[in-house]
């Protein structure tokens, strides 16, 4: 999904970052324009550092099969696939010129702007992240760019769509759901847990009420249960734990946490003909350090792009 650059978003691109972010569970609200340019500032130059805990998926028809790998050497094995051994030669898959794996596609230093920070009042922000592997270039070269959102009202979590990014053409095309994403953390950030009343679906209620529009515990209408009781008599309502992220005012942008890049393939690239209407996907996680301002080698700005979630990012 491309979407073009500007100081202001539609409501319809809104609705897709909301959808986007929740396809990667990202929680996605309403996004405000209460903060200051100062509050929503994630700018800066960051070093980021892979787990290389891989998550490998083959999906063949809808029939999904997961190994977890240490690395990117090695042999996966996903046993017998219609009749036949299917194995996937790590090593040489991400070595291949036209492919890219997770650490490649989004790098290890990177610089990230806001371009719209002072112009747009929106916690829902234009995202800019230069690739700064290599600070100094010859004359005339520019480094690669990608752009994607950042949601202030979220925890400043963000996402970049990197089906554009992460391959080449052909069966070696990263599919349009690729992509890298994270949340910028804070310092002296915390987490604080309590108990609060909840639903069986997670809705807000009342110990002695109940959830007014929680229909009954079964989903039947012709049960003679009252809205927001249990078949038995009780309320659909308990204490439950919640977790919140505390941040201190005024704290300042100090690395990124929960990092995560998601890269797919057509099978056709890894596998060849046999399996070329299936998809491989890998998914490893990283976190992200700042190391300075906003320092970015020549680069030539990318347009927004995001994951192909089947949105209308339209007005």
């Amino acid at each position: 999904m491309n979407v073009s650059p500007g100081a202001g978003y539609s409501s319809g691109m809104r609705r897709a970052a909301c959808f986007l972010f929740g396809v990667v569970t990202f929680s996605c609200g309403g996004g405000g324009n209460n903060s200051t340019p100062e509050e929503r500032d994630v700018s800066g130059n960051y070093a980021l550092t892979y787990d290389n805990q891989l998550k490998i998926r083959l999906d063949v028809a809808g029939a999904v099969r997961e190994v977890t790998q240490q690395g990117y050497g090695g042999i996966v094995d996903f046993g017998v696939v219609n009749g036949n051994p299917t194995t996937l030669d790590l090593t040489a898959f991400c070595a291949k010129p036209e492919v890219q794996c997770p650490s490649e596609a989004f790098w290890s230093k990177v610089a990230i702007t806001q371009p719209d920070l002072k112009s747009s009042r929106l916690d829902l922000q234009k995202l800019v992240v230069v690739n700064d592997t290599q600070h100094t270039l010859d004359a005339g070269v520019r480094a690669a760019s990608l752009a994607g959102l950042v949601d202030h009202n979220q925890d400043d979590r963000f996402i970049l769509g990197l089906g554009a990014q992460g391959g080449s053409a052909g069966s070696c095309a990263a599919i349009s759901i690729s992509l890298a994403g994270g949340r910028f953390s804070r310092t002296g950030e915390s987490t604080q847990t309590t108990m609060e009343p909840r639903s069986m679906a997670g809705r807000v209620c009342s110990l002695d009420a109940g959830v007014a529009d929680a229909g009954t515990s079964d989903g039947g209408s012709d049960g003679g249960v009252p809205p927001g009781f249990l078949a038995d008599g009780g309320v659909d309502c308990s204490l439950v734990p919640i977790t919140r992220l505390v941040i201190p005012p005024g704290a300042k942008v100090d690395g990124i946490k929960e990092g995560k890049v998601f890269l797919g393939w057509a099978g056709g690239c890894a596998f060849g003909p046999i399996l070329a209407g299936a998809t491989v996907t890998f998914e490893t996680g990283y976190t992200g350090s700042r190391s300075g301002n906003y320092d970015p080698p020549p680069f030539i700005e990318a347009p927004v792009v995001l994951p192909d979630g089947g949105a209308d990012a339209g007005p």
